[in-house]
């Protein structure tokens, strides 16, 4: 192997590495926000009985609301 393919392989391997740290990073982040709301949903639906359905009902009332001001 040459110099230069040496180096384009060793920033491709750098490239790779940052890309993934950064993909892992965003699951980690989508994972943690997912349980949060799974866990407020089971709570409301536990203690008050507001289920999900009736939680996307007030959500579609409150965005056609706020677009009809």
């Amino acid at each position: 192997m040459t110099g230069t393919e040496i180096l384009i392989t060793v920033g491709a391997i750098a490239i790779t590495w940052f890309v993934l740290r950064w993909l892992v990073g965003v699951m980690k982040l989508t994972l943690g926000t997912a349980l949060k709301i799974a866990a407020v949903v089971l709570l409301l639906q536990l203690l008050f009985g507001i289920g999900p359905e009736r939680l996307w009902e007030y959500w579609q009332q409150l965005w056609s609301s706020i677009i009809s001001q």
